[in-house]
This record gives structure tokens, C-alpha cells and sequence, in this order.
């Protein structure tokens, strides 16, 4: 590659490049050179702050250079870094840039996966992918080499082969079980338990898997904290008439059991239809499906995103004159609903997908808030028609409910309202009929073992089609490792699954936590060497 011609692209990279992706502290160009495609990482300086950390860290630009040579010597896939420049001019703006080899035609893994899972499909190759990731990293954890910011998104597919992204954020000292469990975290979605039992075995520093993933209570929480208010690439901000609050944006890989979370929805959408929602429930020309002294719950439509979007408002009342106090330090029933939403959405549990929250305010003080969500199609779990369903999808239905429950425990939470009627049961050509949570107020930051399906199983009793075949595929989807009694033995009306579940016999405290894990350097010897 000829020096003069490369450096007359690069002075004309704003005219003859495409810039792939701006985060603000780094931009990402794509430009093409003799024939050959390349990606360069601007990192600009920003202001004194950034001078500042660079002259202790050093150029960020120079040191992605330098670990990208580190993955090459180490013979770990990764792209080719190709040139490093100090003080790049690029549209005026002063920066540091590194050229890298572009790999194409490729994907991002995590965008591999979510294609196939939009599509109820298992991706192909899946198996042989999770071979290669334990691989790769066990090759990283062998030459002496970690990587802070490991995940799906930072593995590239080309024909069938993964290569390591994101060099910057490579570090000498070795793999460490942080590393580990944030690779778990982004795997979580699409990863079966297979897998990571085989991860763990292969990378782990010994002992049995832990029941959960401590991080992801940390991530999430950062998430929420950070952006489920503000505004940024996920959430905005709206004001109308008094009322202010957040509604959602866009989500990076849409989930199949939500129409909504594959809209692009702009503030516009919202300012041109919150004041006729609003109008429209003053007026009383809404259907109103339940109103109670705890609130109302009103179903609308509204054409955001450029589709029309069947929802379902809430518009809570303090039932007890000790809301008036409780609420001042933990927000209204409608904030508190979105955040735990989104808690259940980042942990991928089905649950009605959040549109938006807002509240008035007087003095301070909130006097009316009301939450959007999108409405659910099909029956709730307490009126589906299970004698319509064939054996396979009945039980699978069953199966499915109990798994949800199992993994809000296994979270770290607990539904205290987990009844029938509180599941929509919605249809799914592919993949059959799917629970999804439609009331999230139940849910609690709290370990309590077992007490969501012990609701559960009293009210779903309400159908009368509801049988005993029905309670154990709830009960095998809950705890699908315990033992359960037979017809006619003693106690025959509570599973055993309600009282001892196997699979968290020698493995958890009595809490229901995991055990405390090894420390983050003590990976096993035998399995990186």
C-alpha cells in the first residue's frame, strides 16, 4: 500500500469515507484504498479533561495499535492494524486515529444471533460458535491476556469463523473471572445452559456453576440509572402540558415476543399523541377494561414509529392515605413500573413492553401519573382455551410459565402477584403460545424462594379445563431437577418441587444465593495453560 496514496485518502476521509458509528469520545469511518476496504478510529481530543487522562493513559489510538500487535503475536483472530497517526486532522477537529484491516464480508455475533432468535430459528452452527468463543478465549487466558469489555457485540462471524474485536480494551495480567461473567452477561440471551456449563467447565476456576450472574444486577442497574430517564440512543425525554416523563426510542435487536420493541419512535410521535390520549381518557371515549380504587386501566391505540400500536394505560390512585408519605421517597406507582420493566426486559423475561411514563407535578409534589404500555394479544392464562391447544403446546405453555418464575428468582427477584390472570398467553406461529408477564407490580428486589408459582398455581385453578398434568409441567419448568410424588402418596397436593428443590440443595446458601465465588485471579491453572 503506497504511503502518498493512503495519506490523500485520509485528507479526504469526510468526502470518500462513510463514518459507521459516533459515540462522541470515538468515531468509526469505513473508506475503501486500492481496492481493499478499512476502517479508521478517531479518537478526538475534547477538551482539557481528555488531555488530561491522555497524559497519563497515553494515546487510546496508540495503544489499540499496540494490543492488536499483541493478539497477532499471540496468533489470536483478530484485525490487522495497519497505521497509527498522532494529531489527525479529521473535519477540523484535532484526534488521534489507527487503521485497521477491514474484515468482510462479516456480522457481529450478538446481531448473528438476534437475526435467527427474531425468527424463532436456532442459529446455525450454534454449537461449533460456542466452541470456537471458549477457544478464543482460552488462547487469551494462555498468552497472559484479558479483555475488560467482552461480549457478543465484539466478536465478528466471517464464513464461519470469529474474530476478537475492540483491542483497546485488551490488557496484560490475564483472563479474570470479571471477564468471564461479563461475556456471560451479553451471552445470556442466546446461550443455553449447555453452554455455559461446558464454559465454565473449560474457563472457570473450578467448582460448580453458580446459580447467577452477579453482574448483571450491576450492568442493569447502571443502565437504568445512566439512560431509562434521560435522553440518549434508547430513551427520551417529553413534556406536554404539565405532564413530563420518558418514553422509549429504539431498542439495538428487537425481542419476538414485542411488535413495539422494533419501532424507531422520535419525540414528535409522542408530543402529537400523548394530548390525545389524554384528551380522549378526559372525554371518556377510551374502553375501559378495569377501574378499581387503586386506578384504572384504559385501552387506547396510538400511531407512533409510523404504525398503529394497540396499548394499555394505567392510571394508578392512591388507594390508602399512607401513599401519600410511602411514595416520596420511591416515586409514584408508574415510575416505579417502568423501572421494573426494564429490570425484567435487560434479564430478556417476557413482560408488556414499556411506550412510555409521565406525571404532574405540583409544588414538587406528584398528583397524577399514568404508564403506556403495548397491549399483549391473545387471552390471559386464567381464560385461554387449553382444550384447543395440542398436548405438545399445552404442556410446553405450562413449561414455559414455570421457567419464567424460576428465572425472576434466580435473579435475585420475587413476583408477589404471579396469578393467572396477571399472563397473557400469546400466540406464536413458530414457536407456539408464549407467556408473557402483563403486571410487573408485583415484582420485588427480593430472594423469596417459590412464591411466585405457589400463587400462581392457586389461581390458575380458576379454569375449569386446568388439570393435574397442567401443575406438573409448571412444576418441572420451575424446579426440573426435583423429585415429585406420585398419585395417591402422602401429601400429594404440594410438588415436592415446592419444598426442596434439588437443583439448589448443595449448591446455595440457605437464602436461595449462589455460593461466594473464587477470587476473580484464581482462574484454573490446567485450563488456560
Amino acid at each position: 500500500m503506497a504511503a502518498s496514496g493512503l495519506e490523500q485518502t485520509l485528507r479526504n476521509l469526510s468526502r470518500v469515507g462513510t463514518l459507521v458509528k459516533d459515540r462522541g469520545y470515538r468515531q468509526i469511518w469505513r473508506f475503501e484504498h486500492e481496492g481493499r476496504a478499512y476502517y479508521l478510529k478517531f479518537y478526538p481530543k475534547t477538551g482539557p479533561r481528555d488531555r488530561f487522562r491522555r497524559f497519563f493513559r497515553g494515546s487510546p489510538a496508540m495503544a489499540e495499535f499496540t494490543r492488536l500487535q499483541w493478539l497477532q503475536k499471540a496468533q489470536i483472530p483478530a484485525p490487522r492494524a495497519v497505521a497509527a497517526m498522532m494529531g489527525f486532522n479529521l473535519n477540523g477537529t484535532v484526534g488521534d486515529a489507527v487503521v485497521l484491516e477491514a474484515i468482510e464480508p462479516s456480522m457481529q455475533l450478538d446481531e448473528y444471533f438476534s437475526r435467527y432468535e427474531l425468527r424463532g430459528e436456532r442459529a446455525p452452527g450454534h454449537l461449533k460458535i460456542a466452541g470456537q468463543i471458549r477457544d478464543l478465549v482460552r488462547q487469551l487466558a494462555r498468552a497472559g491476556l484479558g479483555h475488560e469489555d467482552l461480549h457478543l457485540g465484539n466478536f465478528l462471524l466471517q464464513d464461519g469463523r470469529l474474530y476478537l474485536l475492540d483491542g483497546y480494551a485488551v490488557r496484560k495480567g490475564g483472563l479474570t473471572l470479571a471477564h468471564l461473567r461479563h461475556l456471560g452477561h451479553s451471552a445470556s440471551r442466546y446461550a443455553t445452559r449447555a453452554d455455559f456449563l461446558r464454559g465454565w467447565e473449560a474457563l472457570g476456576p473450578g467448582g460448580r456453576l453458580p446459580l447467577y450472574n452477579p453482574l448483571t444486577n450491576t450492568l442493569a442497574g447502571t443502565f437504568l440509572r445512566r439512560r431509562a430517564t434521560g435522553e440518549n440512543r434508547y430513551f427520551g425525554r417529553i413534556e406536554s402540558d404539565g405532564w413530563r416523563g420518558a418514553f422509549f426510542k429504539q431498542d439495538k435487536y428487537p425481542r419476538r415476543w414485542s411488535t413495539a420493541s422494533g419501532l424507531q419512535v422520535t419525540r414528535e410521535d409522542w408530543e402529537r399523541e400523548l394530548p390525545r390520549l389524554l384528551r380522549q381518557i378526559d372525554e371518556g371515549k377510551l374502553k375501559v377494561i378495569k377501574t378499581s380504587k387503586s386506578g384504572d386501566v384504559i385501552a387506547g391505540s396510538v400511531t407512533v414509529g409510523g404504525r398503529e400500536v394497540e396499548v394499555i394505560i394505567k392510571r394508578p390512585r392512591r388507594r390508602y392515605w399512607y401513599r401519600y408519605l410511602n411514595e416520596i421517597g420511591r416515586g409514584p406507582r408508574s415510575r416505579r413500573a417502568w423501572f421494573k420493566a426494564w429490570k425484567l426486559i435487560l434479564r430478556n423475561l417476557p413482560t408488556a413492553w414499556p411506550l412510555l411514563f409521565v406525571e404532574r407535578r405540583t409544588m414538587g409534589y406528584v398528583t397524577d401519573n399514568l404508564i403506556i404500555f403495548e397491549r399483549v394479544p391473545g387471552p390471559t392464562l386464567a381464560r385461554v382455551d387449553l382444550d384447543s391447544l395440542p398436548a405438545r403446546q399445552r404442556d410446553m405453555l405450562f413449561r414455559r410459565t414455570g421457567r419464567i418464575l424460576r428465572e425472576i428468582e434466580r435473579q435475585g427477584f420475587a413476583h408477589f402477584d404471579a396469578k393467572a390472570s396477571n399472563w397473557i398467553v400469546r400466540p406464536d406461529e413458530m414457536l407456539g403460545p408464549m407467556p408473557v408477564l402483563i403486571d410487573v407490580d408485583g415484582i420485588r428486589q427480593r430472594r423469596w424462594i417459590a412464591l411466585g408459582i405457589r400463587r400462581l398455581l392457586r389461581s390458575v385453578q380458576e379454569n375449569s379445563q386446568y388439570s393435574v398434568p397442567d401443575s406438573l409441567a409448571l412444576c418441572q419448568g420451575y424446579a426440573p431437577t426435583a423429585r415429585y410424588f406420585r398419585e395417591g402418596d402422602e401429601d400429594a397436593g404440594e410438588p415436592a418441587a415446592l419444598q426442596e428443590p434439588g437443583e439448589r440443595q448443595d449448591d446455595s446458601a440457605s437464602d436461595g444465593t449462589a455460593p461466594a465465588p473464587a477470587h476473580e485471579k484464581d482462574l484454573h491453572p490446567s485450563k488456560t495453560q
